[in-house]
């Protein structure tokens, strides 16, 4: 005979201890499946932190290096201004630089004609260089590069100093008494994700 203190389970007690287990096991797959969305989502902003600050440093390093030299355009008749500002009605802004480390070649070493760009249709900031500031070539431009996604606006302005302050459209009016280069310069890059990121420089 089997004593009262060995019993074993129902079928009442052992389908309630499986109801159990199952609802322990799907809360751990869910607690779990929430912690990997939470981490992949951590990581996609890590991601994104570090394009965007490349990003602001390539275009900084970029005014930093700003040099008071004329462009020639291949078969242009006339230079381009050190600093061609032309974001308001195309959306880029093109200037030149120096103190780049290049291969050795005639010209000055790491002279350089940057141009960024925002592709309005595309919604995207680019960025080209010519490796030289007197190209005989088209075929001497890099290729343009994305930089940033979803920018909905580009903007440049030049400080002139005290008395005439921010002004828009430097070196498209060749016929006003201007240095090549303004006092410093503001870049201000409209993000559909982050809003209006402004980089600031003093020129030299």
């Amino acid at each position: 005979m089997t004593g009262a203190g060995t019993r074993g389970l129902t079928l009442v007690e052992l389908v309630a201890a499986l109801a159990i287990f199952s609802l322990v096991a799907i809360m751990g797959l869910q607690t779990m499946g929430g912690m990997m969305r939470a981490r992949d989502r951590t990581s996609d902003a890590a991601g994104d932190a570090a394009t965007l600050s490349r990003g602001l440093v390539l275009l900084r390093a970029d005014l930093k290096a700003a040099a008071d030299l004329p462009f020639w355009p291949p078969e242009a008749i006339g230079p381009e201004p050190p600093l061609l500002d032309l974001s308001a009605e195309e959306g880029r802004f093109a200037l030149s630089t120096e103190a780049r480390a290049v291969l050795p070649g005639w010209q000055a070493a790491g002279t350089e004609r940057v141009i960024w760009r925002h592709d309005r249709r595309g919604e995207r900031l680019l960025r080209t260089a010519w490796p030289v500031l007197n190209p005989a070539s088209e075929a001497a431009r890099a290729p343009e590069t994305v930089i940033f996604e979803d920018i909905a606006g580009l903007r440049l302005r030049a400080y002139l100093g005290p008395e005439d302050g921010w002004i828009g459209g430097w070196g498209q009016d060749t016929a006003l008494a201007r240095p090549g280069l303004p006092r410093a310069v503001e870049v201000i890059v409209e993000s559909e994700r982050y809003g209006a990121l402004r980089v600031l420089v003093a020129l030299p």
